[in-house]
């Protein structure tokens, strides 16, 4: 896809879930999408492009081709989200603790406590509450006891090292964990207060939670202002801890249905009296985020809408919003995927997640997943949504696609959204009707209108994502109208080779292929119609044709010899008969081709035809254009022009000719039953022949011709 990717979420520590079939964007199972809210998109793609239009945020994008009439990678198909270049964002606060304190270095502080830390390096498998106990959050702890003056320095020292013990030693229960030496503690100090809150970590870590609550809630009120916010926000991880003892199971398996909801409670009180008290603090961010995992641990849906209503609009940057949008889709907007959960339908305070779980609906009416169905009864239920919000457009948009998917009525479509002469470049709604009009136009088979509103449209964006899809659509719309060559025309508004290439190799007819061949704007495109030109005269058997096609080579001024053109490499044409089967001798390709326009039902070239099909695996392949082409992909479906040889035609040929030669015949016997090994089906091309066709050409090989080389190859058939 050109847009963007999603990754796996790690708010929850858990993966997100494709819409439909529980899936994440990581690299081993990529999403795809459109640049525009099409009901086929994730639904991530959908809120990732809405959210990111809104903030106008740089998402992550493929890269774009120096020059489109030379390259085919720009494509609307699927990839991972590391795939993407991404832009320089500002990294996300961590779920359980502050940012680092830039002012002085982890080390530097160090020095200053006297507590040597070179060598302490954080348990990249930590889990659960262990997580936390890192060295960002001993970062803290020592910047808090340098920012308090009332601490004298032999204190900070032992304070520090006690903090370092509890680091070094998370998971071990001995007197490692405790100070190293005893020092006095002034009653009510804030010596006193560091020194309590060290003991509350150490038996949080332990797994001690009613220790950990007692000496966390005596702390709240401390006088000492990092001790008294950070024990408050450390009460509501207590709880969270506590609420999910018994649904963890042995093997770490995790059942949202086994939490202890009385602390999950308890947790969510704590959280919002923290968030009372420091909406802006330290922690603020994390507890935002707890507190939709505590919501997601009650089930309470209600709650959960509006806080990620809020947590899309808060995202400051994309690296924080992928996030929350892959921890909405994982806990929230698609879990009736996963789990036996009611499925999220509208919330009167999240008209974001209404907007594109519609969508959603809306595709799902598309086939038998009509758990929830939009009728018009149900879409007017949403309107008040989006009006209390402000945002009637959305709902605009929603009824117009509800036109489309639901109704299938293209003129309303058409008549509701005009043509505009204005595009903001973030306006991603107006775009979005404006592909809903084209797509109806489309849909009516109005191809001049369609055309002309393409053109129009690519006109007034300054995207190169929407440029690059209009372009696909202005193909698709001349491929429907059975003009291919209008998209090779000299003033084509679809300049990307990856399209025209498309076209070239599935939709062109001979007369386009000789003209782009002899006058394509580039030697790349020169050698794809080249190329598709030869396969097919070889492939039709218009063997005059490959004799003179193949000197139009000569217009090609350099030869593309790049390993991203090696689908279309003109040096297969050279093919001197060599890797033939030992024992049977062919001419090269070209004396081959001269023996068949000589004599067309030659049995030794046409063995020798299939030689070559077999040895090079020549055909016309569109691997390289595959994926992500839209509506184009459905036009050039219609022609069905065949792109692979068809071999086996060429050996029943032989064996059904009188006049073929013994050698020729039972090499064709030889390599017809060869089409089934080891698999049982056809790999040379053509379709399938019953098994009791099979057999007889065994056994014809096998009593006919007995004693034969290629008889003693042969002791099976398949």
């Amino acid at each position: 896809m050109a847009l963007v990717g999603l990754t796996a979420a790690t708010t929850f520590n858990a993966q997100a879930s494709y819409d439909d079939f529980g899936c994440g964007w990581q690299d081993d199972c990529p999403l795809n999408g459109v640049p525009w809210l099409n009901i086929d998109n994730d639904t991530r793609v959908n809120l990732i492009q809405l959210e990111g239009a809104r903030k106008n945020l740089a998402l992550p994008r493929l890269p774009v081709p120096p020059d489109f009439t030379r390259s085919r990678s720009y494509h609307f198909g699927f990839i991972g989200y590391n795939d993407l270049p991404h832009p320089t964002a500002t990294p996300s606060t961590e779920n359980t603790t502050p940012a680092p304190v830039a002012e002085t270095s982890f080390s530097k502080m160090s020095q200053t406590l006297g507590v040597d830390t070179s060598s302490w390096e954080h348990d990249q498998d930590a889990e659960n509450r262990h997580i936390s106990n890192n060295l960002q959050s001993v970062e803290q702890f020592f910047a808090a006891l340098l920012d308090d003056p009332t601490i004298k320095p032999e204190d900070r020292h032992h304070l520090a090292v006690w903090r370092g013990n509890i680091f070094l030693n998370s998971y071990d229960k001995a007197d490692s964990r405790l100070p190293v030496e005893a020092f006095d503690i002034e009653p009510g100090s804030h010596t006193a207060a560091f020194s309590d809150y060290l003991r509350g970590a150490n038996v949080f870590y332990l797994g001690d939670f009613v220790e950990a609550n007692s000496l966390f809630t005596a702390l709240q009120k401390s006088s000492q202002p990092w001790v008294a916010e950070t024990s408050s926000y450390m009460l509501m991880r207590v709880a969270l801890n506590k609420s999910t003892v018994k649904a963890t199971d042995e093997y770490g398996m995790f059942d949202a249905t086994k939490i202890d909801t009385g602390a999950a409670s308890e947790a969510r009180d704590y959280a919002n009296a923290y968030l009372a008290t420091w909406p802006e603090g330290r922690y603020a961010d994390s507890a935002r985020g707890l507190l939709r995992r505590i919501n997601w641990y009650l089930q309470d849906w209600q709650q959960l809408a509006p806080l990620y209503e809020k947590a899309l609009a808060q995202a400051p940057d994309v690296d924080s919003l992928h996030k929350v949008i892959s921890e909405l889709d994982d806990k929230f907007q698609s879990r009736d995927s996963f789990g036996n959960y009611e499925p999220f339908i509208s919330d009167a305070q999240a008209p974001m997640l209404t907007f594109t779980q519609t969508l959603r609906w809306l595709r799902n009416n598309q086939g038998q997943n009509k758990s929830y169905e939009v009728t018009r009864e149900n879409l007017d239920s949403l309107k008040p949504i989006f009006a209390s919000a402000e945002l009637q457009p959305y709902w605009s948009f929603l009824e117009n696609a509800w036109l489309y998917y639901h109704e299938g009525n293209y003129a309303a479509v058409i008549e509701a959204t005009p043509s505009i002469n204005l595009l903001a470049s973030s306006d991603l709604l107006a775009f979005s009707q404006q592909v809903l009009h084209g797509d109806a136009l489309a849909a009516q088979k109005q191809w001049p209108e369609a055309l002309a509103h393409w053109k129009h449209l690519l006109g007034l964006t300054q995207s190169v994502e929407q440029q690059q899809y209009i372009q696909l659509n202005l193909a698709a719309v001349m491929v429907n109208n059975q003009q291919p060559e209008a998209i090779f025309a000299a003033d084509s508004p679809v300049t990307n080779l990856r399209y025209r290439s498309l076209v070239l190799k599935t939709a062109a007819p001979k007369a386009l292929l000789q003209q782009q061949a002899t006058h394509g704007v580039n030697d790349e495109e020169k050698t794809i119609a080249l190329h598709t030109l030869l396969m097919r005269d070889l492939m039709v058997g218009d063997y005059e044709g490959y004799d003179t096609d193949k000197s139009l080579r000569r217009h090609i001024t350099k030869p593309v010899t790049l390993e991203a053109f090696n689908d279309v490499n003109l040096d297969i044409f050279n093919w001197n008969g060599e890797r033939a089967e030992k024992g049977y001798f062919c001419a090269s390709l070209d004396d081959t081709v001269k023996t068949l326009i000589a004599r067309k039902t030659d049995a030794h070239a046409l063995n020798c035809l299939g030689e070559f099909f077999r040895n090079t695996a020549a055909h016309i392949d569109t691997e390289a254009e595959g994926g992500g082409n839209d509506l184009l992909g459905d036009a050039i479906a219609k022609p069905a022009l065949s792109n692979s040889p068809d071999r086996q035609a060429y050996y029943q040929q032989i064996i059904n000719d009188p006049k073929a030669e013994p050698e020729d015949k039972t090499y064709a016997l030889y390599r017809a039953v060869m089409c089934y090994s080891p698999s049982g089906y056809n790999d040379c091309g053509g379709e399938e022949v019953k098994p009791e066709t099979r057999k007889h050409w065994f056994t014809v090989l096998k009593t006919k011709y007995k004693g034969n080389q290629w008889e003693k190859l042969l002791s099976y058939y398949w």
